[in-house]
C-alpha cells in the first residue's frame, strides 16, 4: 500500500513508472494538452505502472498495488504539468 498525502497547496500525483521512463512519462503528460486534467495528467503508456489521481491540497489517497518481483529502481513522479523534472524519486525493489 501506498498513501500518497497531499500537504501542499497545489495540485499533485504520484505515477509509478518502468526504471528509467520518469522523463518519458513526464513529457507524455504535457503532450496530453487540455485531455489532460480528464486523465489525471496520467498518459496511456505500458511505461505507467501505478498511479494516484490527482489530488486536491490537503487531500491523501491510498493506492494497493504488487511490487514488481524483479529487483531494481522504479522511478516515482509528479505528472501535473511543469512538475515533473523536479517531483521525482526512487523505488527501490529488492529480493
Amino acid at each position: 500500500r501506498l498513501i500518497f498525502n497531499n500537504n501542499d497547496d497545489m495540485t499533485h500525483n504520484v505515477v509509478i513508472t518502468a526504471p528509467g521512463a520518469a522523463d518519458e512519462v513526464g513529457s507524455l503528460a504535457l503532450k496530453m494538452g487540455l485531455k489532460g486534467s480528464e486523465m489525471n495528467y496520467v498518459p496511456s503508456s505500458n511505461k505507467v505502472l501505478f498511479h494516484t489521481g490527482l489530488l486536491q491540497p490537503e487531500s491523501s489517497e491510498s493506492i494497493y498495488f504488487v511490487a514488481p518481483s524483479t529487483p531494481g529502481e522504479d522511478m516515482f513522479v509528479c505528472t501535473f504539468p511543469g512538475h515533473a523534472s523536479v517531483m521525482r524519486g526512487i523505488i527501490k525493489v529488492v529480493p
